[in-house]
């Protein structure tokens, strides 16, 4: 078994992370704070990244969660979603899950195999941000350039997919599979609907609803395999935004 403690108390500027027992906590410079904990079964790790200066406190909340469902965290497929977290009290996060990705998805300490093996990235998250069944290849690209999970300043990111098509300027996406998109892309392209006659754009949130927004003869929306209703742009862009981060349905 890896000897996980004694590795990273080699590091350069290694401390005990304050208030969690076999966790220690390290930096990069000013460009990034590292925290680790040990699961309990001693074989394997629950590791945080933070760029920038880190917060001892969220990172020792964070670890601690992961570490007590380091079972669902070891059992991670791509992502673990464990929801129920709670942030510092008294802090101004606004977090409401910790995520966590298996070695094959993000490898932490690539010139230490036998650490990389057995580390598992975890971070402050929103459960928006997951829909539990993201291939592997989609959870890499989720990581990698949406989630910015190392920023504890960050807005939510929810997860979306979605397809459209406009005649009127001519973009669309390629194919007929939806397709992980930002949120800023679907908002632009919704307002892009006006006036363009057989327009229109699925999305999908993170609990696999599909909602389509279409022009004909007015803005609609409707419901996966239900009949249109009219809707005006402001409440569409409302409710786009809603339906991504909470899961709201037509009728909220």
């Amino acid at each position: 078994m890896t000897d996980i403690a004694n590795i990273v108390q080699g590091f350069s500027g290694v401390r005990p992370l304050p208030g969690v027992q076999d966790a220690w906590t390290w930096s990069l410079g000013t460009m990034f704070t590292y925290g680790l904990a040990l699961t309990p079964d001693g074989a394997h790790a629950v590791q945080m990244n933070v760029r920038g200066e880190g917060d001892e406190e969220l990172m020792a909340s964070v670890l601690s969660f992961a570490r007590e469902r380091s079972t669902e965290v070891l059992a991670a497929v791509p992502f673990a979603v464990l929801e129920g977290y709670t942030p510092p009290e008294g802090s101004n996060y606004e977090f409401d899950t910790v995520g966590a990705v298996i070695p094959a998805v993000y490898r932490l300490h690539k010139k230490i195999p036998e650490l990389a093996e057995v580390t598992y990235q975890v971070f402050p998250a929103w459960r928006c941000e997951f829909s539990g069944r993201e291939s592997q290849i989609e959870a890499v690209d989720r990581f990698n350039k949406f989630l910015e999970s190392a920023d504890i300043h960050r807005l939510p990111r929810p997860f979306l997919k979605m397809r459209f098509d406009n005649p009127k300027t001519g973009g669309g996406s390629i194919g007929s599979e939806l397709g992980l998109a930002r949120t800023d892309l679907l908002y632009s392209e919704l307002r892009k609907l006006d006036q363009a006659e057989g327009a229109w754009i699925d999305f999908q949130n993170f609990q696999n609803k599909l909602r389509r927004a279409y022009w004909e003869d007015g803005l609609r929306l409707a419901s996966e395999g239900g009949e249109g209703r009219e809707i005006e742009l402001t409440d569409l862009l409302l409710y786009a935004h809603r339906f991504l981060t909470e899961g709201v349905d037509d009728e909220s």
